[in-house]
């Protein structure tokens, strides 16, 4: 037998589904919003991550997570250095999985500009630059696990109150009350 309506389809299952989290979400105004790494997008496609990272994925289920399409063209520069053709069917059940949980967050024209400035500053990540520019502008952390990203913006005095690891990203999430 079939979990949900059994009268509709496996499609309009997907889409009531997914149409309920978004609703879930929405009405969560308070709930923690984060945006990932690339990093944390890895372990969908196949690719084998630090402890730190896969520790941190078990509590997205608390919060509400972001990504951008820079980071999943990122990731799948990964896939091909690593991932074997034959095993290309678990990348697109991962995009899939990631496009469907997460919610896509698109930076505009001042998010780039903003990472353009770090780029000049001296940091050659821009997809890193660009991820810490949209957090700042979208008022989201930003969760990463590149520690000399994060030396580099304290050694510009940059602000990196919205920037977190995933040990201080845990951390929090165990001291948050259970409702």
């Amino acid at each position: 037998m079939q979990y949900g309506y059994p009268c509709m389809g496996k499609r309009s299952q997907r889409y009531l589904l997914r149409s309920w989290r978004v609703r879930a979400l929405r009405s969560r105004g308070n709930t923690l919003k984060v945006l990932i790494d690339t990093s944390f997008l890895l372990p969908a496609l196949g690719i084998d991550v630090e402890e730190e990272v896969k520790e941190a994925i078990k509590y997205f289920y608390d919060v509400e997570v972001y990504y951008t399409e820079v980071s999943v063209l990122e990731a799948m520069w990964k896939v091909m250095k690593i991932i074997p053709a034959e095993e290309l069917k678990i990348v697109e059940n991962g995009i899939n999985a990631i496009r469907n949980t997460y919610t896509q967050i698109v930076p505009d024209g001042s998010s780039f500009y903003q990472a353009y400035l770090l780029y000049q500053k001296g940091h050659r990540d821009f997809i890193d630059d660009l991820l810490y520019a949209v957090s700042k502008q979208k008022g989201i952390l930003f969760l990463t696990i590149d520690g000399e990203f994060i030396n580099f913006l304290k050694s510009k005095e940059e602000d990196v109150s919205n920037v977190i690891t995933p040990r201080k990203f845990v951390s929090m999430l165990e001291k948050k009350p259970i409702n």
